[in-house]
Order: structure tokens, then sequence, then C-alpha cells
């Protein structure tokens, strides 16, 4: 019913903009969560789009603004009246903020300089100092509005403190302490605060080892540390030690969204980690699929090769023909189940390099029942379509090559990582390809050894 009453809400918003009634849509969409705009910003036409963020109250319309695909980001920002532009940008967060800007420097350099002179000299100077660092590190992440006290403070002296500074933080949960050199010396939450006495100071009731991380940590390694330490944000010092910034779980579920991504496209060997299908244009798919589909469709041409030096063998035995796509196919599926576990046990550092002895013996294992259980199945149903002759081949090929399969797709992204190269590189269709090669030397093999 909640839903129902939403949804509504919604529908009213979109009746309100086709009517033109500001009044109604700005009160109507401060009604609406922005995340409830953004679900079905997709269906809004571009002049709604237009409309509600240059009507909406500043602070409401850069929460919708913030989550916007970057080319969007600067669209708007080239096409917003000058007066809404810069009431975005001073209600930007400053990290958001020096994305947007990064974006809009892409497509209009000139704008994005004279934009970035227009803030305030404070603003200028964190969203300078957040550019110098890669989108895809801990400095790229985080963002400069934290709260830092004094190890010298009391109880009470922060409170007050915080009163005053909490407004412009992004998060006051938690506080950090720092020295002289503002070198990170210890943290507290604000559950320490409030239980203790008022003239207990900082430093006795602060931890001083706190989990932190450097401006060049790798943005898989923070969403890994928050993950494993329940963190809802972790601080981030330069290489003297200083508090530079934070980073919050808000920013690290982008991460995981746009790393989960990456990882899936790669693992459909689509190259194009960045990919957003309803923005790309026919080549820009074309291009992001081609070059994979070019190699795969090349190492597949050693199928045809293979089959042509056992011709004797297939004119011999004609049969062990219709047996070939469920043998090749259960290769490639057993590879790519392999492929899979070891890939996602890699990022999730379950297991590491020095691992691949008792991977190998463990998929060694795993291979071999799996080899066992299907042969038996092939062998049954070979016998039953009546070529019980070449019962053995078909069953001892397909265990073999489950095997082999299994180890392939344990092993090979094992290989990569030791290379330096991203694992998810071992795509499903390359798995596969790998799969039938092996697969037909497998089957004709046995099938000569044993038909001869």
């Amino acid at each position: 019913m909640r839903t129902l009453e939403r949804e509504n809400l919604f529908e009213l918003l979109r009746t309100a903009l086709e009517q033109g009634d500001i009044p109604k849509v700005r009160a109507l969409a401060q009604t609406l969560h922005p995340r409830e705009i953004l679900d079905r910003w997709a269906e809004l036409p571009g002049e709604y789009r237009y409309v509600l963020l240059t009507h909406l109250p500043p602070d409401h319309a850069a929460a919708i603004f913030a989550n916007l695909e970057a080319a969007d980001q600067a669209e708007f920002l080239e096409t917003l009246p000058p007066w809404r532009v810069q009431e975005l940008l001073e209600a930007l967060d400053p990290d958001d903020l020096t994305d947007a800007l990064q974006a809009l420097q892409e497509q209009n350099p000139q704008l994005a300089q004279e934009l970035i002179a227009s803030l305030e000299p404070e603003t200028r100077a964190e969203v300078e100092a957040l550019s110098e660092y890669e989108e895809d590190e801990a400095g790229g992440l985080m963002t400069p509005e934290f709260i830092a006290v004094r190890a010298s403070m009391t109880v009470e002296e922060v409170l007050r403190f915080l009163r005053r500074t909490a407004p412009d933080a992004e998060t006051v949960y938690y506080l950090y302490v720092i020295d002289d050199e503002r070198r990170l010396v210890g943290v507290l939450s604000l559950r320490d605060l409030i239980v203790a006495d008022p003239r207990t100071r900082v430093q006795e009731i602060m931890r001083p080892d706190v989990v932190h991380i450097t401006t060049d940590t790798d943005q898989e390694e923070v969403a890994r540390l928050m993950a494993d330490y329940d963190f809802s944000v972790l601080p981030v010092v330069d290489d003297a030690g200083r508090l530079v910034g934070i980073v919050t779980v808000d920013d690290v579920l982008d991460v995981l969204e746009e790393e989960a991504t990456e990882d899936i496209h790669r693992l459909g060997a689509v190259d194009a980690p960045e990919l957003v299908y309803s923005r790309s244009s026919v080549w820009h798919l074309w291009g992001a699929r081609v070059r994979w589909l070019v190699v795969l469709i090349l190492t597949g041409m050693l199928t045809s090769s293979i089959l042509a030096g056992f011709e004797r063998v297939l004119q011999a035995a004609t049969a062990l023909a219709f047996y070939i796509p469920v043998l090749l196919g259960t290769g490639g599926n057993t590879g790519n189940q392999s492929s899979t576990l070891i890939v996602r046990a890699l990022a999730t550092r379950d297991i590491n390099l020095s691992d691949w002895p008792r991977i190998l013996l463990k998929e060694l294992g795993v291979g071999a029942l799996l080899g066992l259980t299907l042969s038996a199945f092939i062998a049954v149903k070979v016998a039953v379509d009546g070529f019980a002759a070449i019962t053995p081949v078909v069953a001892l090929s397909l265990f073999l090559l489950v095997v082999v399969a299994n180890l392939a797709g344990a092993l090979l992204p094992l290989v990569l990582r030791s290379l330096k190269l991203d694992p998810a590189l071992i795509s499903n269709p390359l798995i596969a390809t790998v799969s039938d090669v092996s697969g037909l030397l497998i089957y004709l093999s046995v099938a000569r050894l044993l038909l001869s």
C-alpha cells in the first residue's frame, strides 16, 4: 500500500510537470525522496529533468544531480541557468563536486575552469587537492569534510565543538584525533563521548590503533576493508600519516557496483568496463564486443583443423560425431564453473597465489568426482542409443575432459594474477574455447587408441 502511494505521488509529479505548475512540482518533488525520483529518472523527458533541477531547492537538486551519470552532469552544468549552477556547486559535497567538474573538463574545459574560479577559495582549494588523485584510489573517493579533535580536549569541549562544526561534516559518528602535525593518533565514536564524564580528556577514551588507508589505496581494497571490519567510514592519510579525508560507506557502495559491473563484463568477454547499455550506440557496443569475439573465433578455428586431422577416425566410427556437442558443452560448463569460483575467491581474498598446490589437488579431486558422475550418465545414454562399441570411448573421454577443463578453469585465473593481470579476463567464452580444443583432442585421441 505504501508503494502504491509513492507511485501515485510520482504520477502526480509527472502531471504537474506536464501542466507547467512549478509550485506544485516543487512541493511534490520535495515530498519524494531523491532516490525515488532517480529510480524513474529515465522515464522523464529531457525538459522535465531540466525543470526539476532548475526549480527544486538546491540541497534536493544536488542530491539528484550527484547521482547522475558523468555525461549528464556535464550537460546540465552547460545548460542550466548560471545562478542554478552556482547553487548546485555550493550544495554538492567536495568529492561529488570534484567528480562533476572533472566530467565537465572533458567536454568543456573553458567552462570548467570558469566554474572552478567562481568557487569560494576554501572550496576551490579542496577541489584542486582532490583532483590530484586517481578516481579509482582512496584519494579520489574521499571527502575532506571530517571532524578532527585534539587528545588534550575534554569531552565537554568536544561536544561544544561538535555543535558548531557538525552541520558541515560528512558524518559525525566517528571523530578522529590528531596531533600538532595533523597526524592521525586515535579515534573515538559519538557513543564514547555521550557516555563519558564531561571532564574526561579525549586521550583517556580514544582508541589509538586506528584502521586507516592511504590516498593511493585501490578502491577495491577500500571496499574490502570496510566489509571486513563492518565500518561505515574509513580515515585517509597521506604519506606522512597526516589525516586528509574520510571515505564513507555510500562511496564504497558505488565502488562495489562499479567493480561488479566491470567483472561481469569481462567474464562475458565485453571489453568495456564502464559501458552503460542505455547510453551506448550500435558502434560502441560493436567495438566493445568484436575484439574478443575475433580472438575466440580464431582459436575456435583450431577445432576444424583437429577434426580434419582425425578424419579417418570419424569415418571408421561415424557415431562418434553424435556425441561431440554434449562432450564439448559439458567441458565448457565445467571450466566456467571452476573459473567463476576461483575468480571470486581471489577477489574476496579467500585464496591467494601461494595456495595453488592446495587448489590443484582440490580441483583434481572435484574434477575426478564430477567426471565419474557425468561419464556414468553418458555411458547409459550411448548404450541406450545402441552404440555399445563406442561407449567406453565416450565415457572415458568425458571423464578426462571434465578433469582437464576443471583444472584449466581453476589454474588460468591464477596464472593471470601472477602476471599482474585481472583474473576476470579469463572469460567464460575463452574457457569454453579452450575446452573445445582440448576436448576434441582428448575425444578423438581416445577413439583412435581404443578403436584401432
